[in-house]
């Protein structure tokens, strides 16, 4: 009788651990959802009504990474065939948040972690991937979460209405030195563009712009935004040997906060001066 209670219990005890264990790993190879087509993947999600705070977004269900994109590759997932290679970064518990559109443009709103080799990482951010209305992959866009490289840490946060998607950036040097900007981004022409009032060619001076990079011995996340409101007041060509020396603080700095399409302007632009 004792050998068939004990026998009763390690049952219990096996079935109990089993059940704890698929629970706990529930973004597991076996419970991450897997579509065939992007029209089935996209009608899963939930609709996200406006206006969309990243606080305020539900939890979103683990997906495999078939109509995920981001932009730097250097990473690897679960579903990636073995490499000989290591990549920098391991993507960790994908989430497809939801969806929503803007006339025939569709946006999936991913929530995920990626850890990094060394001291860089990007935890619990938020990516809004925009598809045309035949689910090709069209731009990306981050809205919140930390990004960390070495020294230097991004925070952010974000608020999407009217059409337009508003980020709010807070850039950390050294745990100490802290810039906060505002962003305001618009989907135009199948990228994310930032939105700015026209500049003021009388507020602007380039000398001064320089002056500042110079004493603080780095472009800052609003210096970054601020440069092409130079280029539209002072011609490359007129002023080549001053933007030869505001490219190299531009070069050295962080950049890649920045919209796609925005970083590939700006790199775009640094090449023209350094050729």
């Amino acid at each position: 009788m004792k050998k068939i209670v004990s026998t009763l219990y390690l049952a219990i005890f096996f079935t109990l651990f089993n059940t704890h264990v698929v629970f706990a790993d529930d973004h597991s190879f076996n419970h991450r959802k897997h579509f065939d087509s992007f029209d089935d993947f996209y009608q899963s999600l939930p609709v996200l009504s406006m206006p969309i705070d990243n606080n305020n977004t539900v939890n979103g269900i683990y997906v495999d990474r078939k109509f995920f994109h981001f932009d730097d590759d250097d990473y690897s997932y679960y579903d990636e065939p073995i490499i000989e290679v290591d990549k920098y970064y391991t993507l960790k518990n994908l989430k497809a948040i939801g969806r929503f559109e803007m006339g025939d443009i569709k946006f999936i709103l991913y929530d995920f972690t990626f850890d990094g080799i060394g001291e860089g990482f990007n935890e619990d951010i938020k990516l809004i991937n925009a598809f045309d209305k035949n689910g090709k992959y069209l731009d990306e866009l981050m809205v919140a979460g930390k990004d960390r490289h070495e020294d230097h840490i991004f925070y952010f946060s974000s608020m999407i209405k009217d059409q337009l998607f508003h980020i709010k950036l807070d850039s950390v040097y050294d745990v100490e030195d802290k810039t906060t900007i505002d962003l305001t981004y618009q989907f135009r022409d199948n990228q994310f563009w930032l939105k700015k009032p026209p500049v003021n060619c009388q507020t602007v001076n380039l000398q001064q712009y320089l002056n500042k990079l110079t004493e603080q011995e780095f472009a800052d996340i609003d210096d970054i935004v601020a440069f092409s409101d130079y280029i539209d007041c002072y011609p490359i060509s007129d002023n080549l040997q001053t933007y030869k020396q505001i490219a190299e603080y531009i070069n050295n700095a962080r950049s890649y906060f920045l919209s796609s399409a925005e970083l590939k302007k700006l790199h775009e632009t640094i090449r023209i001066i350094e050729e």
